[in-house]
């Protein structure tokens, strides 16, 4: 055994002179066993190893100590030294310049023990193979060592950037939970998908998410049993997402896992006004309607940015109320919270909204509302919307009437946003304005709409 000289540095350092397993030893005893040894000893004849045995309660495992006096019942065939054939024991680094073993010290050979006591080693077998043996093993000690391999496997492979090995691991651990199998078998799965399934790990295979989408089935599977953590990981790998392919992936899972969402409900209370507009862009982007109470408070919050998140996820909601609560912001006093509002409606491309958007834009005094007014029908592109815009890029009609150029060229970006053929054809006339910016817009307007038509 090459860890001989190692394990029996260590059995000195505890004061242990002999070690005896019962070879079907559980397997929790072997371990609990392994790391009363793996600690640092206190060279106290036996008295700490005595007390952490006696705690583990491994009635398989027995120890015989260097202070007689602690008691040990062995079996009467290992009274006597029996050192490993062909090996003698020498001095290690562990114990110390110039120490020997002690004399009496056993090391008891028995192949099928050590089969078992052996620390668990990285599996060079791929996760498939380990499965195979795990459904064929029919006894439990068997079970539970495939087990180890396979959790051992997935965690060393997280660290080292494989992902996809853990997420193999955690998948057929969860078909094998819920396929129906022997309820012994089914609670060993259980016990390692408690060890795989913590926020650092299913962070790393939520990511996979994007990557593997022929996985996707089966990674959304192991996410929905982690629960709510599951749910956080991905809520977080999508706050933080710059790539609009890969938010997509994670916003279409999101739903999927309620219980992600009494999380972000949580967030909205936050006193950081980025975490707080991250979760009302997502429970607005999922539609999430029984968050419409949370949300309605943030159109009064005192951050700005909160307060445009809390309209668009209103209306994205498409309730009555928040409808109407982003409506009335069309008559705040802020001038920004008048445009937000606006911006918003134009997410709605109806008729309501139409009517909402032209029956300020008559009365609104400030440019920059105005321009915003302007860019929400043309978003929204109703024929109502676009007849509003022609008549808002016309030349004025009366003497008196204040129409400035910034005006009339905003209401032509406009129309080239909507792109319907009625605002084409405004757009192309108005190529021949007397004014030559307003020549100039059309015609760079008129370029733009027809290339995207």
């Amino acid at each position: 055994m090459a860890a001989g000289p190692e394990l029996g540095a260590q059995m000195m350092a505890h004061g242990v002179m002999v070690i005896e397993i019962v070879a079907s030893s559980p397997q929790a005893d072997l371990l609990g066993t392994a790391r009363i040894l793996s600690t640092q000893g206190k060279r106290d004849k036996g008295v700490q190893a005595k007390q952490q045995l006696d705690g583990l309660k491994a009635g398989s495992v027995k120890f015989a100590f260097e202070d007689e006096s602690l008691g040990s019942k062995l079996d009467p065939k290992l009274a006597e030294p029996t050192p490993l054939p062909g090996r003698m024991m020498r001095a290690t680094p562990a114990m110390g310049v110039g120490a020997t073993p002690h004399k009496g010290m056993q090391l008891v050979e028995n192949r099928e023990m050590w089969t078992q006591f052996r620390a668990v080693q990285l599996s060079k077998e791929d996760t498939e193979s380990l499965f195979t043996a795990f459904d064929r093993s029919t006894m439990p000690n068997e079970e539970s060592q495939v087990l180890d391999e396979l959790g051992t496997l997935a965690e060393h492979a997280s660290r080292d950037g494989r992902t996809h090995v853990l997420a193999s691991v955690c998948i057929g651990l969860v078909r094998r939970e819920m396929n129906g199998a022997a309820e012994s078998r089914k609670q060993a799965c259980t016990m390692m998908l408690r060890r795989l399934l913590r926020p650092a790990l299913l962070r790393g295979i939520a990511q996979l998410l994007p990557r593997k989408r022929d996985l996707a089935t089966d990674i959304e599977s192991v996410l929905a049993r982690a629960g709510a953590e599951g749910a956080d990981a991905v809520i977080e790998l999508l706050t933080e997402e710059s790539s609009a392919s890969d938010r997509h992936v994670y916003l279409d899972v999101l739903p999927r896992l309620q219980t992600g969402v009494p999380t972000l409900v949580h967030m909205l209370g936050d006193t950081r006004w980025f975490v707080v507009r991250n979760a009302t862009d997502l429970l607005g982007e999922m539609k999430v309607q029984s968050a419409e109470p949370a949300l309605l408070p943030l159109l009064e919050h005192a951050d700005e940015r909160v307060r445009k998140s809390a309209a668009n996820a209103l209306i994205n909601l498409g309730t009555t109320a928040g409808f109407r609560a982003v409506c009335e912001m069309l008559q705040a006093d802020s001038p920004k919270t008048r445009a937000h509002a606006a911006m918003a409606l134009a997410s709605r491309r109806d008729e309501r909204s139409t009517a909402q958007l032209r029956t300020v834009l008559e009365d609104e005094p400030d440019t920059e509302v105005q321009l915003a007014l302007l860019g929400a029908l043309g978003k929204i592109a109703t024929p109502a919307a676009v007849e509003q815009l022609i008549r808002a890029a016309e030349p004025k009609r009366r003497l008196l009437e204040r129409k400035p150029s910034a005006f009339r060229i905003a209401a032509i970006q406009a129309l080239a946003e909507a792109r319907t053929a009625a605002a084409i054809a405004a757009i192309a006339v108005l190529r021949e304005d007397k004014e030559r910016e307003v020549r100039e817009a059309a015609a760079r307007a008129y370029l733009h709409a027809s290339r995207q038509s």
